[in-house]
C-alpha cells in the first residue's frame, strides 16, 4: 500500500535530508508537489521552509501560487458583513 505524506512531513523529511547532505525521497518530492491541495498552515510552513531551503519550492513560480492560494482561503474564511 502506498501512501503520501502529511505535509509536515514531507516538509521536515526535506529539511532533514538537505541538512544532512543527502538525496531528496521522491515521496518527499511527490508529497511535495500536492502543495495545493494544502491546508493554510501547511502552505505557510512550506513558506517558512523555503526561507532557509528556497530549492523547496520545487515547481517555477511555486512562491506566487501558495500566496494566490493563501489568499483564496483568506477570502472565503473572512466574515462576512450582516445585513441589518
Amino acid at each position: 500500500m502506498k501512501f503520501i505524506l502529511s505535509p509536515e512531513a514531507a516538509i521536515d523529511a526535506f529539511v532533514k535530508a538537505k541538512k544532512d547532505n543527502h538525496e531528496v525521497p521522491k515521496e518527499v518530492l511527490k508529497a511535495l508537489n500536492n502543495y495545493k491541495n494544502w491546508r493554510p498552515d501547511s502552505l505557510k510552513g512550506l513558506l517558512n521552509a523555503s526561507g532557509y531551503y528556497p530549492e523547496i519550492l520545487i515547481e517555477e513560480d511555486m512562491e506566487k501560487k501558495i500566496l494566490i492560494l493563501l489568499d483564496r482561503f483568506k477570502k472565503t474564511t473572512a466574515p462576512t458583513a450582516l445585513n441589518y
